[in-house]
């Protein structure tokens, strides 16, 4: 089920259910709680960016994503932001533009996110499949739990965590899972007793390099001698050439949109809005019967997510601040920087 981790050093270890598990309920939760968040300041500054050429959205219908799936619609363009400013010295402390463009934003979306989000990327799956049975797996901003199925049939134990609570909460009610909330940067776990650490698509919504690089130490605090951790993040670097994705950044540190649509809630027949129907499964059902057609927004609001994109090389160069660590592959997958590290020996 879904444990709520505080600050108080004891609920943590008080919220580890057997159900758990008897090897994660007895080794993986340390007494160590989340520490506090600060909030405040402003974020970064915006400019705006070109205006996509028409040539590159002829080419979109060609692209595809990391797991093969058609991407359809223009490219997606952002909007540049200076380099955000560092608010505080302390790591922990969470940076105004993440609260307002990461944390709230996935808070609202999670619903309609989690019908797009449906398995473990290849590459991502090929690394859980190849650890040995009975790994213990840490997934360290697990969405909606997309990861957690690759992890069990490679007969693992998954101990997912997020800090969005509803994403949390979809994972543990749609797998069964133990899931938790948790800011991947303190977690509430023992440190050297993980096989495996996952940091997918997480590393680019922190917005300074002291902050990734905490997150990726924290990583490998959990992590025994020899076990690995998998970082996969958004990559500068998104030409035709290189990559097959729909995105293209004028800078580094963008907002990228989300067209938030209710889940079930479909285009009125005759309509001549060419936006996509939302899916009508399950959450979705109940949606479009609660307000089906009525509720149609021929322009859904768009929320505004907050990246920090990784230039070749500039993954490896984080892992390297990180001593207890040592990269072991890196490589570039449909426009995302990835690599493998390996925790050093005590």
């Amino acid at each position: 089920g879904l444990l709520r981790c505080h600050s108080h050093p004891s609920s943590a270890a008080a919220a580890a259910r057997p159900s758990l598990a008897s090897r994660a309920a007895g080794t993986a939760f340390g007494g160590g709680g989340m520490a506090a968040i600060e909030q405040g300041g402003d974020g970064g500054r915006l400019s705006e960016a070109a205006p996509a050429p028409a040539s590159e959205a002829r080419a979109a219908a060609a692209r595809r994503g990391p797991s093969g799936q058609a991407l359809k619609g223009p490219v997606q363009r952002t909007t540049v932001l200076e380099t955000p400013v560092v608010e505080s010295e302390n790591t922990l402390h969470t940076p105004s533009i993440e609260l307002k463009n990461v944390r709230k934003v996935y808070n609202e979306i999670a619903e309609h996110w989690n019908h797009t989000r449906y398995k473990a990327w290849p590459r991502v799956d090929e690394f859980v499949q190849r650890l040995p049975p009975g790994s213990l797996v840490a997934d360290l901003g697990c969405g909606n739990g997309k990861m957690i199925p690759a992890v069990t049939a490679a007969r693992g134990f998954a101990v997912a965590s997020d800090a969005s609570e509803p994403l949390a909460r979809i994972a543990a009610e749609t797998f069964g899972a133990s899931t938790f909330v948790a800011d991947c940067l303190h977690t509430p776990l023992r440190s050297g007793i993980f096989d495996a650490a996952l940091s997918i698509a997480v590393l680019h919504h922190l917005s300074t390099e002291p902050r990734r690089v905490r997150a990726l130490s924290e990583a490998a605090r959990l992590l025994r001698p020899g076990g690995e951790l998998l970082v996969y993040c958004w990559s500068y670097e998104q030409d035709e050439e290189k990559s097959r994705s729909r995105h293209r950044f004028e800078g580094q540190d963008v907002l990228v949109p989300w067209k938030h649509r209710t889940p079930g809630v479909r285009k009125p027949k005759g309509t001549a809005a060419a936006a996509p129907e939302a899916p009508a499964a399950g959450a979705g059902e109940a949606a479009a019967a609660a307000g089906g057609d009525a509720d149609w927004e021929a322009e859904p609001e768009v929320r505004q997510r907050y990246c920090h994109v990784y230039r070749e090389g500039e993954l490896v160069e984080l892992l390297a601040q990180v001593p207890e660590l040592e990269v072991v592959e890196s490589w570039f997958d449909t426009g995302n920087w990835c690599a493998i590290a390996r925790r050093r020996a005590d």
